[in-house]
């Protein structure tokens, strides 16, 4: 379509010429309509005005099809592209995620067993507060970098829910399992209530995200 558009604008620079050079003929004639010459140079006038017109018309309606094609021809472009780079953040997604759970299951099972010997080797004046304190204050380094791989992790999901090119469905998937992942990240990173709390929600969120794994997998 572009070519067509091509010719069909130099066929309109060139019916202008004609009809320029025709109507100036037919002009200076003028003052003898009835001679032969002035009516051959009217009719070419007329004739090359028509195809002036049908050139520029055609041409425009060539190149909106031209630009149309194009725009399609990019939008599968970025399709394919949007395609392939969901491809390989999925993987990097699905790998980070089992990667953080391990980490946090680790981290979240070692804090239980120190709370659990902290009251074991308590008296009376158990003070879970400090035992908290105690317990982050130990893993503040892991508690650190939990957080900091979890906010990639965010940012990891949104790269993934903002790419039009991804299955919707999928990237429910990728998200829900992103926010259980969260969920147990704060749980391990902000310890916080009892320790049969602690312990309960370690167990039902530690299945969770391993369900959510599995889901991941079969993406």
């Amino acid at each position: 379509m572009q070519s067509l558009a091509s010719i069909l604008a130099l066929g309109f620079i060139i019916a202008l010429i004609v009809a320029i050079v025709f109507g100036v003929k037919w002009f200076k004639l003028r003052e003898d309509k009835d001679s032969k010459k002035f009516k051959q140079n009217k009719k070419r006038t007329i004739i090359t005005l028509v195809i002036l017109i049908v050139c520029l018309f055609g041409s425009g309606m060539a190149q909106n099809t031209a630009d149309e094609q194009e725009a399609e021809a990019q939008k599968q472009v970025q399709y394919a592209k949007g395609k392939k780079n969901y491809k390989d953040d999925k993987d990097d997604f699905i790998n980070q995620y089992k990667y953080i759970a391990a980490a946090t299951e680790q981290l979240s099972n070692q804090e239980g067993k120190e709370w659990e010997e902290a009251i074991d080797n308590s008296d009376e004046d158990f003070d879970v507060d400090a035992t908290i304190d105690n317990i982050e204050e130990k893993h503040s380094d892991d508690i650190d970098s939990l957080d900091t791989i979890i906010g990639n992790m965010h940012d990891a999901d949104q790269k993934i829910q903002k790419n039009t090119a991804a299955p919707k469905g999928e990237k429910e998937k990728i998200h829900s399992a992103y926010l259980r992942l969260k969920h147990f990240t704060n749980h391990a990173t902000d310890i916080s209530g009892s320790y049969n709390d602690f312990t309960d929600e370690h167990n039902e969120i530690d299945q969770e995200v391993a369900d959510k794994a599995e889901e991941l997998q079969d993406l």
